[in-house]
């Protein structure tokens, strides 16, 4: 797992915004396909533990929520990124008051790879 936070990282401002970058990322294998989910949790959901046998998972929070991978939870903001990678048991919690949003890249696309825990 590897977490890239925001807040860790200095703005850079260029001409009409301000970028801010989070990650160079790289990938032990030739990547051919990826595919992209919007994720909605709802307030005070949680998704299951699972895991992934064939891919590697890199999300980006839309919003405030928590992340736990393996036994660890993560409190993410807007922007923040992180890499699960195959095998890594993960889930993600919405706060009490507000639903949970995050963009969820699978690499490679394998659509029936789920491996739900418990």
């Amino acid at each position: 797992m590897k977490l890239y936070l925001v807040s860790a990282t200095e703005p850079v401002k260029r001409p009409g915004y301000v970028a801010y970058y989070l990650a160079d990322l790289e990938f032990p294998e030739p990547l051919h396909t990826a595919g992209a989910i919007l994720v909605r949790v709802p307030a005070g959901g949680r998704t299951r533990a699972h895991t992934h046998n064939s891919l590697d998972e890199l999300f980006i929070a839309l919003t405030e929520m928590q992340f736990g991978v393996i036994d660890t939870l993560y409190d993410l903001g807007p922007g923040d990124v992180i890499l699960v990678e195959r095998g890594e048991i993960h889930w993600f919690e919405a706060t009490a008051t507000k639903d949970a949003l995050a963009m969820a890249i699978k690499m490679p696309n394998v659509k029936e790879d789920k491996v739900e825990i418990g």
